[in-house]
């Protein structure tokens, strides 16, 4: 009997043991070798599971034989079977199907034809080639005039909002990012960029725009991640 008890307890030993092991490691990106920060690393025998830091560094409780996930919105998720506990290198590589954000496809916004009425009206002045430069003062100050100033205003501030739209929109937040509701609003309003800026950008560039900025989002209080009136 006590020999029973006497293995019966370096079992439970043993096995405590290997269970309270920490294992430490590094995850980055594959192509640019830079550390990724709030990668998500679950243990999926145990359930645990903790996020990288700055430095991309993490350390988790796991044993030999076990299996880790590593995960980060953008990237193809990682898995690895531990066949030893020494500290982990990982690098994840960027999903290619999301390298280019989502662009609403949808008929060119075209004011300047489709409202060409309110674009004449607003323009008091004519010039036809070999011909005198033309101002008509009646048709500038005139009410219908600043009307259609007014108009074209609108008009063209509504062409810039259509342009950013075509890639600054949901699908392509969603697509690097696992916000959705209240957040996604808020997060869309709060770093939606100007076209000029939008322009400079290509779809790679846009990308890692929108996931830096989800990294400041998230450390900002709960109550300042939605918008007043949608939570």
């Amino acid at each position: 009997m006590s020999s029973k008890i006497f293995f019966s307890v370096l079992f439970v030993l043993f096995g405590f043991g290997v269970r309270a092991q920490s294992l430490n490691g590094t995850i980055a990106d594959r192509k640019t070798r830079s550390a990724l920060e709030q990668v998500h690393v679950l243990n999926v025998n145990t359930g645990e599971k903790t996020v990288t830091d700055a430095a991309g560094q993490f350390s988790l409780k796991a044993s030999v034989n076990q299996v880790l996930v590593f995960y980060y919105p953008g990237y193809i998720s990682d898995t690895l079977l531990l066949v030893d506990m020494k500290p982990v290198k990982r690098f994840l590589a960027p999903d290619p199907k999301l390298l280019k954000t989502v662009e609403i496809q949808s008929k060119t916004f075209n004011p300047e034809v489709e409202y060409a009425d309110i674009y004449r009206k607003a323009n008091p002045t004519k010039l036809e080639v070999n011909k005198p430069f033309a101002f008509y003062p009646s048709g500038y100050f005139s009410r219908e005039g600043k009307f259609a100033r007014k108009g074209k205003r609108k008009l063209e501030g509504e062409k810039i909002e259509r342009k950013i739209d075509e890639r600054w929109n949901e699908a392509g937040v969603k697509a690097v990012t696992p916000l959705n509701a209240g957040e996604l609003d808020a997060f869309m309003a709060m770093y939606r960029p100007e076209l000029k800026d939008l322009n400079k950008m290509d779809a790679e560039d846009l990308k890692f725009y929108i996931m830096n900025a989800y990294k400041e989002f998230k450390t900002l209080p709960a109550d300042k991640r939605v918008i007043s009136g949608l939570n």
